[in-house]
């Protein structure tokens, strides 16, 4: 995991500020719990039925991806000081993901607002996207809306 330096406040933000998360490993044994506990579909819980769809094989669910590459972002603490929760997402799946592919999180600011009605917070919008590290493909496409502190 990437070690990142906390931001202390929405005003230490500026548009094109760019990070980097680190990587992480989508294993088979995770796709299929977080299949089977979440988006049972048989892309993502049963590996004959997979490798018959349209896909060719088992791959993890949109909303696991999401999760796993989230998680990533929180746990490298970059808001962990400012950050009030978030307000929205567009979320976007350009290509699937297999058992066994490292991803790699990355982020930057692409616009900062200050509340006008909350003059001791600043709405930041941060797209983060994954990369499958083995070929550059984007296989997730975050753009988040954060309410931060200043």
């Amino acid at each position: 995991m990437t070690t990142l330096e906390p931001i202390n406040s929405f005003d230490d933000l500026t548009i094109g500020q760019a990070f980097e998360f680190g990587t992480l490993v989508m294993t088979r044994a995770a796709i299929l719990e977080f299949g089977e506990s979440f988006d049972p579909q048989p892309m993502h819980i049963d590996e004959a039925a997979a490798a018959e769809g349209p896909f060719g094989g088992l791959i993890a669910s949109g909303l696991h991806t999401l999760s796993a590459c989230f998680a990533l972002m929180i746990r490298s603490g970059v808001m962990a000081r400012t950050s009030l929760g978030g307000a929205g997402m567009e979320v976007a799946w350009p290509a699937p993901v297999r058992p066994g592919d490292e991803l790699r999180v990355a982020g930057a600011i692409e616009s900062l607002v200050r509340s006008r009605s909350k003059p001791d917070r600043g709405i930041a919008k941060l797209r983060f996207t994954g990369t499958r590290v083995a070929d550059g493909t984007k296989v997730l496409d975050v753009l988040t809306t954060v309410i931060l502190k200043r």
